[in-house]
């Protein structure tokens, strides 16, 4: 029996060691963290910092208390001024925000994979409080919001204040700034800042030409809203950057031309189109498109050519007739004019 008692005054003398030198109110706070009684660990640590506001302690147990309830702002801004007030705590207080910053990640994550994004949105707000030094938490926070907003333009807001964060504090040694600088200008767009967007890209190109796909993406977006101008644009700057990495596609090059068609830029589109062609040289569009451009630049030798050699390889295709006949009649060939209308005739069923 006595040695029980011994041992119970020993384990009580050791706790009471533990906390000797802290005052009441912090001992206070870090018994009802190990208790789970949370919000009376927080007041009484906040009575601690009244009496001390150099308390390292106290402000480690607001850090723990503040993670229990989910005040993760809270939970880091405390772990660091732990840490800055006893450079003892920060290797402890760095593995506390660490892991609140994980926890919520994943949680944000798994809410994503779910499809349940304003979960995700969430989750992610909640890691960028738990730790705001970690990019990859403001970039799937920004990407969550840009994919909310395609559907609720109200989030258009968070979306450009979330991504002004990211431009704010990312570097070119993050190994996350490609995918920052690639969200960054598609939100740039959208806010209409089309030449600070055009920067971002330049610079995104410049780093790595492989990124001529993202930059591909974006002038398939203005593309689809007829943008001409701005579309060329970017998919001029994804042929450079394709062409830098042999990864040409006729897509990209017939893209461009149709942009370039549209704009009346005819020498620039038959450009693309032939190299459209180079690489899918039967493609029925790429060769149509080629010829319209050289018919409507007035480049009718150039026209001639093309139209017999689209009439050869698609001679069921009225309009191919049909521009060769007006080509015809341009260069005062009447005969071959007439013959090739006659075709055209025939196929319209006229």
């Amino acid at each position: 029996m006595r040695s029980r008692i011994t041992v119970l005054a020993l384990v009580l003398a050791s706790a009471l060691s533990l906390y000797a030198c802290k005052s009441v109110e912090t001992t206070s706070a870090m018994l009802h963290n190990q208790t789970g009684n949370y919000e009376d660990a927080i007041a009484q640590a906040k009575a601690g910092l009244a009496k001390n506001p150099a308390d390292a302690e106290a402000y480690f147990q607001l850090g723990i208390s503040y993670s229990y309830t989910g005040e993760m702002r809270l939970a880091y801004e405390s772990f660091m001024k732990a840490a800055e007030l006893d450079p003892k705590k920060k290797s402890i207080a760095e593995d506390d925000i660490r892991s609140n910053w994980a926890r919520h990640f994943n949680s944000g994550i798994a809410e994503f994979q779910s499809d349940n994004l304003e979960g995700a949105a969430q989750e992610f707000t909640l890691a960028t409080d738990a730790d705001p030094r970690m990019i990859k938490g403001w970039l799937n926070l920004a990407n969550v919001y840009n994919s909310l907003a395609e559907s609720d333009s109200t989030y258009w807001e968070k979306t450009f204040a979330v991504t002004d964060t990211l431009m704010a504090r990312v570097g070119e040694e993050d190994d996350d700034y490609d995918k920052v600088l690639a969200l960054a200008g598609q939100v740039m767009i959208v806010r209409g800042e089309k030449d600070q967007a055009y920067g971002i890209f330049e610079r995104l190109m410049r780093d790595d030409p492989v990124n001529a796909e993202i930059v591909e993406d974006v002038g398939n977006r203005f593309l689809v809203n007829d943008q001409w101008e701005d579309a060329a644009r970017f998919f001029q700057m994804a042929v450079d950057g394709r062409r830098q990495t042999e990864t040409e596609s006729f897509d990209l090059y017939y893209n461009l031309g149709v942009c370039q068609l549209q704009l009346e830029q005819y020498l620039l589109a038959a450009d693309a189109f032939q190299n459209a062609l180079v690489i899918d040289p039967d493609n029925r569009a790429g060769n149509y498109r080629l010829l319209l451009s050289y018919y409507q630049g007035e480049f009718w030798d150039e026209a001639v050519l093309q139209g017999e050699k689209y009439t050869e390889k698609f001679p069921d295709d009225p309009r191919g007739w049909q521009i060769l006949s007006l080509v015809f009649n341009k260069k005062g060939m009447k005969i071959k004019a007439e013959e090739a209308a006659m075709k055209y005739q025939e196929l319209v069923g006229g």
